[in-house]
C-alpha cells in the first residue's frame, strides 16, 4: 500500500471523543515529523447544530490548532467522497477518524463508512481510533433555544397543507375527477411541507398522514382505514413511496441550495476582500477593510486594534470581556493587530471560521507588502539623502577649495609681504578677499536656509509687501559686487502688492541676480520687470548672456545641478541658488520658471499671489 509522508489528516467532528482522535493524530506527527491538517465537511445539516455541538467543534478545532494543525473546511453531502477527494488533491493517504465523524442522519456504521472510504480513496492508509466510552456513541443534538418554537411553526404548517390538500380532493371528488388526480394533490401537499419545513422528518410524516386521509375520505369504505378493494394497498405503498422520495429530494434540494448560496455569499466576501484590497494606500485603509468585512460575514461584536498605534475599530461594545475569541494580524516577524469577537452569545460558525481566516490572511499579507513597501521607500529617501550628502561633500570639497585658497593665498602675501606692496595692490588684494568671503558666506546661506525649508523648521512671517520695494532693497545688496554689471529696474505702472516674506523673496531676487551677473559678460544689463498678471505678481529678471539651453531648462532647479556652461569669473555654483529659488517660491504658493530672452539670453520669472490694493477714506 503506497504512502506519503508528507501530511497526516484528522477528520473533525463535534463529538466528544473527538480529542481522543486528534490527540492520537498529533501523536503519530511527533513520531513521523509529518505536516498535520484537520479536515471539518460540512453537510448541509450542520446550521441545526445546537450552540454547544458547535462549541466543542470549536474547541476541537482549537485543540487541533494548539498541535500545529492547519484547519480546513469543506463543503459537501457525501463525507467519504469529500473525504477522499480532499486527500487525494492535497496528496495525503494517512487518515486518522473516529466513530464521532458519522453523522446522525446516516444509516452506515463507522465499519461501512471507512470500508466506503476506502472504496473512494483504496490507497489510503486508514487509522480508526477506537473509543470504548460511551462518549463514542455521539449524537449531534439541535438548537434547543428554537426548537419549540420552530416545531410549532412547523407542524401548523404542515397542518394547514395537509388541510388544504384535503379539500383540494374533496373538491376533486366532488367534481368526479379519477383518484390519481386526487393522489397529485396530497403528493404536492407532501412536497411543500418538505421545502417549507426544517427537517426531513416532516416530509415522511406527511407522506403517511397522507395515505391515510386519502384512504379514510377517497378510498371505499369510506371514513374508515379499510381497504376493500384488492388493489388499493398497492395503490397507497406506491403514493407513499413517491410521497417519501419526492419529500427526501425536495429537501435535499433545499439543503443543497441554501449551503450554495452560503458558499456563494462567502466566496463573494473573499473576492471583494482581495478587489477593495487592491485599490488600499495606507494601513489605516487595510484594517477599514478588514473590519467592514468581518462586519459581513459575523454577527457577533468584534473590535480590530492595531498593535502599532493603538487605533481601535470597533462594531459594537462587548457584553463579555471574559468570552472573547482573539485572531492576530500576524506574520512571521510581526503582529500587525489583533481581532477580538465576542463569541458569549453565539459562537463562529465552522465555515464562518475558515472565512474568517482566510479574511485575516489576505489583509496580513497586504499590511505586509504595505509593511515593506513603505520600509522600502524609506531606504529609498535614506539612501537618496546619503546620495546628496556625498554630492554636497563633493561639490563642497572641491568649488570651495578656490575661493577659500584665494583668501588664504592673499592673506598670507599680506602677512608676508605687505610692505612691499604700494597702495593700489593692497587694496586690489583687499578687494578680492572681500569678494571671496561675500561668495562664501551667500553659499553657506543659501544652504542653511534650503535645508530649515526642506525639512520644514523654517518659519515664513508673511506680511503685505510692496513688491517694488522689495527689488529696490535687493538690488541695493548686489550693487556692492556687480561690477560693470548695470542693473535697470522697470517697475508696472500700477502699485503691487504681494503678502509674503520679504526676507525670502529679497534672497530669491539675490540669487537671480547673482545668477545673472556669474553667467553674462562685463558690462551686460540685466533688466528686473514687474507686472500684475489676472491674480498674480509676477518679476522677471532678464539678462543677454548665453541664455539657458533647451536640455538645462527642466532641471535648472535641482539641487547641485549647475549646468554645462561656464561662468565669466571661472568660479563654479554649488547648485544651491536656483534649488532653493524654487523652495522660496512654492512655499508661497507660487510658481518660477526659465524661458528664452530673444535674441539672446534668459528670463528668470517668479509669480506670487497678489493682494489686493485697498484705499480708505
Amino acid at each position: 500500500m503506497p504512502s506519503h509522508d508528507g501530511s497526516i489528516l484528522i477528520c473533525l467532528s463535534p463529538a466528544p471523543s473527538n480529542r481522543i482522535i486528534i490527540e492520537a493524530a498529533a501523536g503519530m506527527h511527533r513520531s513521523k515529523d509529518a505536516a498535520l491538517i484537520a479536515l471539518f465537511i460540512e453537510t448541509p445539516g450542520y446550521e441545526q447544530l445546537s450552540d454547544r455541538d458547535k462549541q466543542r467543534l470549536n474547541a476541537n478545532m482549537a485543540l487541533a490548532r494548539t498541535f500545529g494543525a492547519e484547519i480546513e473546511v469543506v463543503s459537501g453531502v457525501d463525507i467519504p467522497f469529500q473525504i477522499a477527494e480532499y486527500a487525494r488533491r492535497q496528496d495525503i493517504f494517512r487518515i486518522v477518524m473516529g466513530q464521532g465523524i458519522v453523522p446522525h442522519s446516516r444509516l452506515l456504521p463507522v465499519q461501512d463508512f471507512a470500508e466506503e472510504l476506502l472504496r473512494y480513496l483504496p490507497e489510503a492508509e486508514l487509522h480508526i481510533i477506537p473509543d470504548g466510552s460511551r462518549k463514542a456513541h455521539y449524537r449531534p443534538h439541535e438548537d434547543d433555544r428554537s426548537s419549540r418554537e420552530q416545531i410549532l411553526v412547523d407542524l401548523l404548517f404542515s397542518l394547514l397543507i395537509l388541510s388544504v390538500a384535503t379539500l383540494l380532493g374533496t373538491l376533486f371528488d366532488s367534481l368526479h375527477f379519477s383518484d390519481s388526480t386526487i393522489m397529485m394533490s396530497y403528493l404536492l401537499g407532501v412536497l411543500l411541507i418538505s421545502i417549507g419545513t426544517s427537517h426531513r422528518g416532516y416530509s415522511l410524516v406527511a407522506a403517511v398522514v397522507s395515505i391515510l386521509l386519502f384512504n379514510y375520505f377517497f378510498v371505499q369504505p369510506r371514513f374508515s382505514l379499510q381497504v376493500l378493494e384488492s388493489g388499493y394497498p398497492v395503490t397507497l405503498l406506491v403514493m407513499f413511496l413517491t410521497s417519501f422520495i419526492t419529500g427526501t429530494l425536495a429537501v435535499r434540494l433545499k439543503s443543497a441550495a441554501r449551503q450554495a448560496a452560503q458558499t456563494a455569499y462567502r466566496t463573494k466576501i473573499i473576492s471583494d476582500t482581495d478587489q477593495m484590497l487592491a485599490k488600499c494606500s495606507g494601513k489605516s485603509e487595510i484594517l477599514d477593510v478588514c473590519s467592514r468585512q468581518v462586519q459581513k460575514l459575523l454577527s457577533q461584536p468584534f473590535q480590530l486594534q492595531s498593535h502599532d498605534d493603538g487605533v481601535c475599530l470597533a462594531v459594537s461594545e462587548f457584553e463579555s470581556s471574559d468570552s472573547l475569541a482573539n485572531f492576530p494580524l500576524q506574520s512571521k516577524s510581526r503582529i500587525y493587530a489583533v481581532l477580538s469577537v465576542d463569541v458569549s452569545r453565539k459562537p463562529i460558525e465552522v465555515a464562518e471560521h475558515g472565512i474568517l481566516l482566510s479574511i485575516l490572511g489576505e489583509c496580513t499579507l497586504a499590511l505586509e507588502n504595505e509593511q515593506n513597501a513603505r520600509e522600502k521607500e524609506e531606504a529609498t529617501v535614506q539612501i537618496e539623502n546619503e546620495r546628496m550628502r556625498s554630492t554636497l561633500l563633493r561639490a563642497i570639497s572641491h568649488d570651495l577649495r578656490t575661493p577659500l585658497t584665494s583668501i588664504s593665498g592673499n592673506a598670507s602675501n599680506l602677512l608676508s609681504h605687505e610692505n612691499d606692496f604700494d597702495a593700489p595692490t593692497r587694496r586690489s588684494i583687499y578687494h578680492s578677499i572681500y569678494e571671496d568671503s561675500l561668495w562664501l558666506n551667500q553659499v553657506v546661506e543659501n544652504l542653511l536656509a534650503s535645508t530649515r525649508l526642506e525639512n520644514g523648521e523654517a518659519q515664513l512671517y508673511f506680511s503685505t509687501e510692496v513688491l517694488e520695494d522689495i527689488i529696490v532693497e535687493s538690488v541695493s545688496h548686489i550693487l556692492s559686487f556687480s561690477g560693470s554689471h548695470k542693473i535697470v529696474i522697470e517697475p508696472s505702472d500700477e502699485l503691487i502688492l504681494v503678502k509674503a516674506d520679504s526676507r525670502l523673496i529679497t534672497q530669491v531676487l539675490i540669487n537671480l541676480l547673482n545668477n545673472a551677473i556669474k553667467y553674462t559678460p562685463d558690462g551686460s544689463t540685466i533688466r528686473i520687470r514687474t507686472q500684475k498678471r489676472a491674480s498674480s505678481a509676477c518679476v522677471s529678471v532678464a539678462d543677454n548672456g548665453p541664455g539657458v539651453p533647451d536640455s538645462d531648462k527642466a532641471r535648472v532647479f535641482d539641487m547641485f545641478y549647475t549646468g554645462s556652461q561656464n561662468i565669466s569669473d571661472s568660479r563654479r555654483s554649488l547648485g544651491f541658488g536656483l534649488a532653493l529659488c524654487k523652495t522660496i517660491i512654492q512655499a508661497h504658493g507660487g510658481e518660477i520658471s526659465v524661458s528664452d530672452n530673444v535674441p539672446h539670453g534668459a528670463i528668470f520669472t517668479f509669480c506670487l499671489p497678489a493682494e489686493e490694493v485697498s484705499l480708505n477714506g
